[in-house]
């Protein structure tokens, strides 16, 4: 027996995922937009969110840790394009995640700045002249702005202005000759730039990972400190989340209606990003979930099964960890040899991963009774009484608007017009289950739902 091969959720420079256009389109808006620029990159989680931003990185010349927590098979740019591109912008990746539990978040990202941009062949080629002492002095001088931002935590912004300035009158008036600690950062960060028109890119993953206090903490930093020429932000977000986090933090009266501030929430958030790109969700959910299936007649099985039904969440990081499930369970029942068994067989082997995976609850009492089976598939038919969900199932939704079958009178079924395919509380596999309905009995799922052993067959 091979063993399975199972998949990781690394960020990849692997586009499978038919990004080339719009990476393009963004990699040259970036390179051209008037600065300072904020642009948001939205997807739910799982979407591929970083993927996208780290190939957006390499097209705009950076390079990516050697750590292994970046996986690629080839550059993209060739040698010559890499350094021409390292004379017009440099770029920094900040992991916003990483540094939630600071006080003042924006003084991390010019820790990071300070350390990547040191790292760049474009700046150390341009102090090489003038000697490691200058470069070493202008790096540090973004931590030291970073000090003086840090003094006070992060005061409002009425007083913020007032505290950078009192603050370098008193410890920087012979050194600094600027008046403000962001016209400082302005002509550091211009300094260490190979050209007056070079710009630097700050890419910052997971914000919407951040707790909410750091989310909002950070964006204030962006807005007070961080918008000043030649700088390009790119937030990667979950706009969903980010304006949930934004709506704990800001001020309103106790009765405002939690629709009334995530609309606050959303402006507040459209004053620091107006320029959001949305990924788009994958079209054809099947083929990239075969993509990760490397028996061909299993592959076969599957597209077979689905034909033209919606039936698999439109989402890679899901996909990904269906595809480890289908492996898993793949491996318990024996590929049969005619046609029409083939396509059964894949639809048993994909519901049963699918529920494995994402719905613990309904998981652990169909693999306790294995009669369970009819009282999910009866639940997707609309076939009991009442038009509300059973309460193990009181937090999902269907994917479309299902009456009940066989009375044409009886309530609908639970469910919910046009849900958004970015939910994580759809199941599935509702219509897949229908459409098997006859074919599918409990005893039929039973080898599945045994425990893993040692003796299952050969996938």
């Amino acid at each position: 027996m091979n063993p399975p091969i199972l998949y990781d959720d690394l960020p990849t420079l692997d586009d499978k995922l038919g990004w080339a256009k719009q990476l393009e389109r963004l990699s040259e808006r970036i390179q051209h937009c008037p600065t300072p620029h904020v642009l948001g990159i939205h997807g739910d989680w799982g979407s591929g969110k970083t993927s996208f931003m780290r190939q957006l990185q390499e097209r705009l010349g950076g390079k990516m840790p050697d750590d292994g927590s970046v996986t690629k098979e080839n550059d993209f740019l060739t040698p010559d394009e890499q350094q021409e591109l390292e004379q017009q912008i440099a770029t920094v990746w900040f992991d916003a995640w990483r540094y939630q539990n600071e006080s003042v978040p924006v003084v991390a990202l010019l820790q990071e700045m300070r350390r990547q941009m040191g790292a760049l062949p474009s700046v150390i080629q341009k102090f090489k002249q003038l000697g490691d002492i200058t470069l070493r002095y202008t790096l540090n001088s973004l931590a030291d702005v970073g000090k003086i931002i840090g003094v006070e935590g992060l005061p409002s912004a009425e007083k913020i202005e007032k505290l950078g300035e009192n603050w370098e009158k008193e410890h920087y008036a012979q050194t600094f000759a600027c008046d403000s600690i962001r016209d400082h950062l302005q002509q550091t960060i211009k300094s260490l730039l190979p050209g007056d028109q070079a710009r630097v890119v700050i890419f910052i993953d997971d914000l919407d990972r951040c707790n909410p206090k750091a989310a909002i903490r950070l964006l204030e930093g962006l807005k007070i400190y961080l918008s000043i020429p030649n700088c390009v932000y790119v937030l990667g977000m979950n706009e969903r989340i980010l304006v949930d986090a934004i709506r704990e933090e800001i001020s309103a009266p106790k009765e405002t209606p939690i629709e009334e501030l995530k609309l606050r929430a959303g402006h507040y958030l459209e004053k620091i990003c107006t320029d959001i790109y949305r990924l788009p969700l994958p079209n054809k959910p099947a083929e990239l979930l075969a993509a990760w299936i490397k028996d061909s007649d299993q592959k076969l099985a599957l597209f077979e099964a689905i034909g033209d039904l919606t039936c698999l969440p439109p989402n890679p990081r899901r996909l990904k960890a269906l595809a480890n499930q289908w492996s898993r369970f793949a491996g318990k029942v024996a590929f049969p040899s005619a046609g029409v068994e083939r396509k059964i067989w894949a639809v048993c082997v994909l519901v049963a991963a699918y529920i494995h995976q994402f719905h613990r609850d309904l998981w652990e009492r169909w693999h306790f009774k294995p009669d369970f089976w009819n009282e999910l598939k009866a639940w997707c038919l609309g076939e009991r009484a009442s038009a509300e969900a059973p309460k193990w199932a009181a937090a999902l939704k269907f994917t479309e608007r299902q009456t009940s079958v066989g009375d044409a009178n009886a309530p609908s079924a639970w469910n919910s017009d046009y849900p958004n395919p970015g939910d994580i509380d759809i199941f599935w596999v509702d219509s897949l289950i229908r459409h098997y309905r006859d074919q599918l009995a409990p005893q039929d799922f039973i080898p599945l739902l045994a425990p893993q052993s040692d003796n299952e067959a050969t996938p």
